[in-house]
């Protein structure tokens, strides 16, 4: 679990490694890195790499996945609000939304081309 304080990230000595040590005593490094993850440094950039366990980069990985999507949503229905609170707002057609290449290839899709499965994923 990687701890937060204030905006930065927070970990005690243990846990850096230099990129000399990581090297030669790799499975060690892998070994402790599923307790916590291990902050490799080098000699004049600092911490510069991240050893850390496949679970807790997954679980990382998948929340930033998922606040992103929240995100993009919350952008999304702001902006629609926006939208429809504004009386001088236009509504523009799917047309104009696309360009007329794109719009053209949406028209020319058939219904049946595209398998129930892929509709429902």
């Amino acid at each position: 679990m990687v701890a937060i304080v204030g905006d930065k990230i927070a970990f005690s000595r243990d846990q850096v490694v230099t990129s000399t040590q990581a090297g030669k005593n790799f499975g060690e490094m892998r070994r402790r890195a599923k307790r916590n993850p291990l902050y490799v440094s080098d000699r004049n950039d600092g911490i510069d790499t991240v050893i850390v366990d496949f679970d807790e980069f997954e679980s990382m990985a998948l929340e930033l996945d998922r606040l992103r999507e929240e995100l993009f949503y919350r952008v999304a229905a702001e902006r629609v609000a926006a939208a429809d609170s504004d009386s001088l707002h236009k509504p523009l057609s799917l047309e104009e939304t696309l360009g007329e290449d794109a719009y053209r290839a949406f028209c020319e899709i058939e219904a049946d081309d595209i398998p129930d499965a892929e509709l429902f994923e």
